[in-house]
C-alpha cells in the first residue's frame, strides 16, 4: 500500500491541479492490514464490546470481512459508544470511541487522503503550524531565533 501511496503523493505534488478518481478503490486487505498496525492497541473497545487482542485473536477473518463489506459497499458505520470523562473545572467531556472496524476503516481513509492532502502544504504552513502547537510563549521565541539568523 505504501507504493500506492507514494503514487499519489507525487501525482499530487507534480500535478496539483489534478482530481483523483476511485480512491474508494484504494480500501482494499492490504489498506486495512497497514492501518491495523497504525491503531492503538490499548483503547477502548466501541459499542459492540470487542477489545484489540480480541480482534487480533482473528485478525485474518476480521480484514478478509470488512474487505469484502467494502467491495461490495455493504459496509455501514457502527454506533458510536458514548462515555464522558471529567474535566479539572467538575464538568463532564462527551467522549466517542467507535468500533475497531471502524478505526480501522477511518485510519485507511487517513492515510490516502492525507498523501494527496499533505502535498498542498508548503514548508512554511508547517512551521507555523509546529510553532502554533508549542503555544504562544514558544512561537515569541522562535520568531526572535529566526530574526537573529
Amino acid at each position: 500500500m505504501t507504493t500506492t501511496l507514494n503514487t499519489l503523493a507525487f501525482k499530487a505534488h507534480t500535478h496539483p491541479k489534478h482530481r483523483f478518481q476511485n480512491l474508494y478503490g484504494l480500501l482494499d486487505a492490504a489498506s486495512l492490514y497497514e492501518s491495523w498496525g497504525q491503531l492503538n492497541k490499548l483503547a477502548s473497545p466501541g459499542i459492540d464490546g470487542i477489545t484489540m487482542p480480541k480482534y487480533k485473536s482473528t485478525l485474518i477473518e476480521n480484514i478478509e470481512r470488512l474487505s469484502q463489506q467494502l467491495k461490495q459497499k455493504s459496509y455501514r458505520v457502527n454506533d458510536i459508544k458514548r462515555i464522558y470523562i471529567p474535566k479539572s473545572n467538575g464538568k463532564e467531556r462527551p467522549l466517542g470511541l467507535p468500533t475497531v472496524d471502524d478505526k480501522l476503516v477511518q485510519q485507511s481513509v487517513s492515510q490516502i487522503l492525507q498523501s494527496i492532502w499533505e502535498q498542498d502544504f508548503m514548508r512554511n504552513s508547517l512551521m507555523c503550524f509546529i510553532c502554533l502547537s508549542f503555544g504562544i510563549v514558544h512561537l515569541v521565541g522562535l520568531k526572535q531565533q529566526w530574526a537573529s539568523l
